[in-house]
């Protein structure tokens, strides 16, 4: 099939972003004409409290307890917070109960590990994982289970631990080459040294193991939710698929890709990128496969877009929602059932699901979301900024008085009030009617929200 070349249609939504950059949003505090800037921010933070004054404010947030943090790292897992001093090596965890607050355990690696994140192994019922960041560590790095309950080790397995889907069972560990985990599979580059993925169940046990070729170009699963597979690349081009829930390897029929190409995979679709097939234009040509649907692909688009400043790791393919988003000099939304082109910001940013629908700037504190169908906004929150979000709420926050922060949570077009909490919030975490929250002091402080009886 000839590739498609898919123009912006005149009349098409386009939201214009401003300068080129990766965060963006509208104008929050641009003010009527003729008001210096600011104004307009002052104005509606006056409106909010204005109201928050003439109606008291709900008591739907309580303080549990607040902890010192601050270069370390913090992680809510089922009844615990967990805190690393990421700073020390080796690096201590103390878990502290999120009912009272009061100290559960604290667990400390043997040797000189460092850690800087935890979450709680999926499917493996009372282990919690810890794992270093690779960037930072510079070596190839441990993953530490211990047990949520009393913070005794479980087991320990070289490598770090994969983001995976809910549908993978246990726990995937990647051991590679520290510099590979760090870069070069984030930039579709190959990989400079062997690697192999190990599935462990809750108490350790091996449930399958898959190496992998120096040399291989490895694109993991971008779905939102968590990778189920990877596609890889072989040193002549030739594409397989390793499924994470059997640990199995298969040939993705007869699709190769050549040296410069991207291969992305992308939730249920292998994407290829072609960034020199339509050089006239300096788009790039993408090609899709349905897994397990090789014989044909499912579409073959142009898109007037490649790598920013001519690296490829400035090149994305990844669902957003219900969208398949391309972030490269500029970012395309598309229908990932026909490759179509929805809309585009005209600036590259990197888009994301949000509760309720919505998709937003990946990473930006500022609040602006978007329709997936169309790239119109929502009416805009000034002053509110996203402090953090799960499945299916976002939870915003705003300066109250000089050191306190007004919470509240999006809710249709407007923002449902939560309380306040004597602290300047830059970050939060939320599980359940618990919430951890970064200060700008330096301390994380554990939440509670209220509840319905």
């Amino acid at each position: 099939m000839p590739p498609s070349t898919l123009p912006i249609a005149d009349g098409a939504a386009v939201i214009d972003l401003g300068d080129a950059g990766t965060v963006w949003d509208a104008d929050a505090d641009g003010g009527p004409a003729g008001l210096p800037r600011g104004w307009g921010l002052a104005l509606a933070l006056g409106l909010v409290l204005s109201l928050v004054s003439a109606v008291p404010l709900p008591e739907g947030v309580a303080e549990v307890t607040r902890r010192p943090l601050g270069n370390g790292a913090f992680q809510l897992a089922g009844n615990l917070l967990l805190v690393l001093d990421s700073d020390r090596a080796p690096t201590p965890v103390a878990a502290f109960d999120t009912g009272d607050g009061q100290d559960r355990w604290t667990y400390t690696p043997d040797g000189v590990a460092t850690l800087s994140y935890a979450a709680s192994a999926p499917g493996a019922g009372d282990v919690v994982v810890l794992w270093p960041d690779l960037c930072r560590s510079g070596t190839t790095g441990t993953t530490f289970a211990v047990d949520r309950r009393t913070g005794q080790e479980v087991w320990r397995a070289s490598g770090v631990p994969v983001r995976t889907a809910a549908a993978v069972p246990g726990t995937v560990v990647m051991r590679s080459l520290w510099s590979d985990g760090c870069g070069a599979l984030a930039a579709g580059a190959p990989t400079g040294g062997g690697l192999r993925w190990q599935a462990l169940g809750a108490g350790g046990e091996p449930r399958w193991e898959l190496p992998v070729e120096a040399g291989t170009r490895v694109a993991l699963d971008a779905a939102e939710g968590g990778a189920a597979w990877a596609a890889l690349a072989d040193k002549q081009g030739a594409i397989s698929v390793a499924d994470f829930v059997t640990g199995r390897r298969a040939a993705a029929g007869a699709i190769t890709a050549a040296p410069g190409d991207l291969v992305a995979a992308a939730g249920d679709l292998l994407v290829i990128a072609d960034f020199v097939a339509d050089p006239a234009r300096g788009g790039t040509v993408l090609t899709a496969y349905r897994r397990d649907a090789w014989s044909a692909p499912a579409w073959r688009v142009t898109v007037p877009t490649g790598p920013a400043s001519g690296r490829t790791d400035r090149f994305a393919v990844r669902p957003c929602g219900p969208v398949l988003c391309v972030a490269g000099q500029r970012t395309f939304v598309l229908d990932p059932a026909s490759g179509a082109t929805r809309w585009t910001p005209n600036v590259r940013a990197d888009l994301a699901a949000a509760p309720g629908g919505g998709l937003a700037v990946a990473g930006a504190r500022t609040l602006t979301l978007l329709d997936p169908d169309t790239g119109v906004a929502a009416p805009a929150r000034p002053g509110w900024e996203r402090l953090g979000a799960d499945a299916d709420r976002l939870l915003l926050g705003t300066a109250a008085g000089e050191e306190g922060t007004l919470l509240g949570l999006r809710a249709g077009d407007g923002v449902s009030l939560l309380g306040t909490v004597d602290a300047r919030l830059t970050a939060c975490e939320l599980e359940g009617p618990r919430l951890a929250c970064a200060t700008d002091t330096g301390e994380v402080v554990l939440l509670r929200l209220a509840t319905k009886d």
